[in-house]
Parts: C-alpha cells; sequence; structure tokens
C-alpha cells in the first residue's frame, strides 16, 4: 500500500513539473533529491533503533534466564540441605533421611545376630547309632542372621519394607533326609512389600510378607524374647513368608477401642526363591485372616487375638516335582506326597522321617498378649486338620492328621524396658501330632503319634536401645524317645539340653 502511495505521488509531481516551467522544474527536482536523502537517513537510523532494540531485548532474555537458572539453582540447594536426617534412638529405626514437610522419608537399618550354640555331650543310649552320632550338631559360634532393611515412605500414603537375608545358619533337619523346609544358608529375599494406606481403617500391602496370621508371625525376628527362633508351635503350624495381597486396619474410630483386622490371599508355595520366577508353582492359593482387640482393662493392656488358615499342599506337574513350602513342610519330588516335620530352635527335626501329607490343612489359632509392668504374658493356642489323601498302602486316604499345640511366656523386668535395662523370661510349650482315628494309621513305616515339650528360659540385657546380649536354656522331650535320636545331647529317655548365647546388633 506504502508503495503504491509513493508511485502515485511520483506520477502526479512529475506531471507538475513537466508542466512547469524549466526554473521551476529545476528547484523541485533538488527539492525532492533533498527530501529523499532525509527520509534515507531517517531510514537508516530507525534500522540501527530496530537492530538496537533487538540486541537489548536478546541480552535482557538471557539475563532473565540466568537469573531464573540462579533462583532454581539455590531454591534446589536450599531444598536439599533442608532435608532432615539423624538416627532415630528407638530400636529397629535405622538411620533416616526425610523431608521437611513429612511427605517422604527414607529409613536405613538392620541388625546382626551372633550365636554361641553349647551342646552336651553324647549320651551312652544312642552311641551306638552311627548314623545319629554323625548327624550331632557341634558345639560352636553361629553367624545367624546379617539383614539390611530398608523402609520408606511416599507422598505419605504409599510406603514400602524391603529386607534381605545376606547370610544364617542352616534351616533344614541336620538329623533327618525328611527334614523341613529351608536353605543351608545364603543370601535371599525376606521382606518386600508395597503399601498404600487410605485411611487407619484401609490398607493394602502387596508383596512378600508373613504377618498375616498369629502373634510372633507379626513380630519382627529382632523382636522375639529369646534367642535364635520363634516358638516351636508357630514354627511348625503358623504360615511363613508368602507372596500375595493383604488388607488390614484397625476400626477403633467405628467401635471405639483398638480392634484390628486382617485378610489376605497367598500363593502359598513359599517364598520367591522357593516358588521357581516367584509363580504360584502348585496353582493352589492360601487364604488367611486374623482379628485382635484390645478391651479397656482397669490396669495393664490386653490384647486378644484369632486366626484362620487354609492351604492345600498338592504336589503338581508331570513328575510331581511342584510343591509347598513351609517352616516345617517340604514337598517330596517324584511322589504324590509333602513331608512335615517341626524342628528345634537350632534347626533339628523333631519327629523322626516326619509326617507324609497330602491335601488341604485347615489352621485355626487364638492368643493373647497381657503387659502390667515389670511383668508380661504371651501366648498362642493353634489347632491343624491335614487331610493325607491317597497315602495308605493301598492309594486310600488316611485319616486326617491333627496338629495341636501352644505355648506360653512369661516375663519379668528387673529394671528398666527395651532402651536400657534386663528382662528375665521363660516359656513353655508342646506340640502333638496323631491322628483323628483314635488309634494311630502311619502313612509309612516309622511314623508314629509324636508329643514334643521344650522349655526355655534366659536372661537379656538390653546395654541400650541397639544392642543387648542374651542367654538362653533349652530343653526338649520328645515322646517316643527315637525321634530325637540325632540331637546333640540327647538321652535315651527322648530329652536333650542345650545352650545359646546371643549377640544382637541393631542399626
Amino acid at each position: 500500500m506504502a508503495q503504491r502511495s509513493w508511485w502515485v505521488r511520483g506520477v502526479v509531481l512529475g506531471g507538475a513539473l513537466l508542466l512547469a516551467p524549466v526554473g521551476a522544474w529545476a528547484d523541485k527536482l533538488t527539492e525532492l533529491e533533498q527530501a529523499f536523502e532525509t527520509q534515507q537517513k531517517s531510514l537508516q537510523q530507525l534500522q540501527q533503533e530496530m537492530h538496537r532494540l533487538r540486541q537489548e531485548r536478546t541480552v535482557q532474555q538471557e539475563e532473565v534466564t540466568r537469573r531464573v537458572m540462579e533462583v532454581e539453582k539455590k531454591a534446589a540447594e536450599a531444598a536439599a540441605s533442608s532435608f532432615l536426617t539423624g538416627m532415630d534412638p528407638w530400636p529397629g529405626k535405622g538411620f533416616y533421611l526425610k523431608s521437611p514437610d513429612g511427605q517422604h522419608r527414607l529409613s536405613i537399618g538392620g541388625y546382626i545376630q551372633a550365636l554361641t550354640q553349647v551342646e552336651g555331650a553324647l549320651s551312652d543310649d544312642v552311641e551306638g547309632n552311627a548314623a545319629a552320632i554323625n548327624r550331632h550338631n557341634p558345639s560352636t559360634f553361629k553367624l545367624h542372621r546379617v539383614r539390611l532393611i530398608l523402609n520408606g515412605q511416599l507422598y505419605k500414603d504409599f510406603g514400602f519394607h524391603v529386607e534381605t537375608q545376606l547370610a544364617d545358619g542352616p534351616t533344614k533337619s541336620s538329623n533327618s533326609s525328611g527334614g523341613a523346609a529351608g536353605t543351608s544358608g545364603g543370601t535371599r529375599l525376606e521382606w518386600a512389600v508395597g503399601t498404600y494406606t487410605y485411611a487407619p481403617w484401609a490398607k493394602i500391602a502387596v508383596g512378600q510378607m508373613r504377618n498375616h496370621y498369629g502373634l510372633e508371625m507379626a513380630m519382627a525376628t529382632q523382636d522375639l524374647d529369646f534367642a535364635s527362633q520363634r516358638s516351636l508351635v508357630s514354627r511348625a503350624l503358623s504360615p511363613d513368608l508368602q507372596l500375595g495381597l493383604h488388607v488390614s486396619g484397625d476400626l477403633k474410630q467405628f467401635v471405639g477401642i483398638p480392634f484390628y483386622y486382617g485378610a489376605g490371599i497367598f500363593n502359598g508355595c513359599g517364598r520367591v526363591d522357593q516358588c521357581p520366577g516367584s509363580i504360584d508353582n502348585d496353582g493352589e492359593k492360601e487364604y488367611t485372616g486374623r482379628l485382635a482387640v484390645t478391651p479397656p482393662m482397669p490396669f495393664g493392656n490386653l490384647t486378644i487375638g484369632v486366626n484362620g488358615d487354609y492351604r492345600k499342599f498338592d504336589m503338581k506337574g508331570s513328575a510331581n516335582t511342584k510343591g509347598a513350602f513351609d517352616l516345617a513342610t517340604s514337598p517330596v519330588n517324584g511322589t504324590i506326597y509333602h513331608n512335615f516335620n517341626p524342628t528345634s530352635v537350632t534347626g533339628v527335626a523333631l519327629a523322626g522321617s516326619g509326617f507324609r501329607i497330602n491335601g488341604e490343612r485347615i489352621t485355626s489359632g487364638a492368643d493373647l498378649y497381657y503387659e502390667f509392668y515389670p511383668f508380661f504374658i504371651r501366648g498362642e493356642y493353634h489347632y491343624a486338620l491335614q487331610e493325607r489323601d491317597s497315602l495308605s498302602g493301598t492309594g486310600n486316604n488316611l485319616d486326617d492328621l491333627i496338629m495341636q499345640g501352644g505355648y506360653g511366656t512369661l516375663g519379668f523386668w528387673i529394671f528398666g524396658n527395651k532402651l536400657k535395662g534386663l528382662v528375665l523370661a521363660g516359656r513353655y510349650e508342646q506340640l502333638r501330632i496323631d491322628d483323628d482315628s483314635g488309634k494311630f494309621d502311619p502313612a509309612t513305616t516309622g511314623e508314629v503319634g509324636t508329643d514334643i515339650r521344650a522349655v526355655t528360659t534366659g536372661l537379656t540385657w538390653h546395654i541400650n536401645p541397639n544392642i543387648w546380649l542374651r542367654g538362653n536354656y533349652v530343653y526338649h522331650n520328645v515322646s517316643p524317645h527315637q525321634n530325637i535320636a540325632g540331637m546333640s545331647s540327647s538321652s535315651g529317655g527322648g530329652e536333650a539340653h542345650q545352650g545359646i548365647a546371643e549377640f544382637m546388633l541393631r542399626f
């Protein structure tokens, strides 16, 4: 449009010049040249000014970008320096790193558990059994557990718990080929769960865990009352580490008192290292449930719980090589059955060559914990019915096994508490394995109804929240006595005496 205007003006001026006299034409031409030069200079000045403004804008943009980056860097440094670090003095919390707003937290901890296991001399009654003598446990030092533990919280509602076992003592029977499930020690995954907490009454956990049944199984290993292991009954009848889904919560806001519920579905085949590819290799799921209530008391604190568990031990695969594991149960490859054999705290099988089982197991139990300082009482009772399908000599079903037992623990704080103190504790437990026919019908030669009783007592000195020393005396009485042959310090009457000293360091 501007060019067209200049063209029109040029035509008009040109026509005027042609019609004007020659002198006037020369004057007009001079004026036009001067005007053109002036406009050219103005245009150049305008272009220079525009170029200068562009350069200034570029410089300003670079300066703004630089300042923004500096501010972001300082903010990141300030945020990083504001993360809180330290070590929580309460046992098991470990070292931590947490955000100032409380939304995120990472705790790094673990523990080292070293034992000294003292065994008595071999009994004259079993010295003639060369095989048993060879299987006797020696008095020894043992690095029982070395674990690293990671706990975390993300965006307040999400969390995780990862616990690895770096070393341990053997958990398989030392005196029988039909011993309990376990490994000879080494690295493995214990816990690995991710959690989401919608509210105190609704929490979901997914992964490998064991806190879905029983009182002792809900306790961390490092919080147990005695050295080495949980009670004989808990290890024999309570489900151990399993991979699955668990829903739990506290209904206190609805019922007015602490009321815990939990229910889960699990693969039921054992830990991920016992189930190849962490896949449910036998296709049979395990279902568990637990309720626990803490009623108001005139003095002290009381918690009462009930438990239920259903699972099936059923060999699968073309060659019967896929079965389920637990602390006292393992599959026998190439057969249709599993083997059940409870073990002592030092890993010795207490039921001879064990019991053949095949089919469903239904377990129920009740437990209580009462504390009135300086005393505390802890106890559990469990009852299980285990099928023995197709295990008679002719392939018929045998009567169900009845596996039942319980324990009771009494403790007394001589002074202090777990932060710093000395506690005396004693435990009595009994486990009986029989069938429901009134006259035991064995699946194989050597099987016989078994009654196992044990007494454990000792002192624990909590030097500080993270270090303690413990000494325990353990007594076993097994009937029939031949089932205990091969256990160190066992006598012909089925008795055995052991001493265990424990050093625990938590960090």
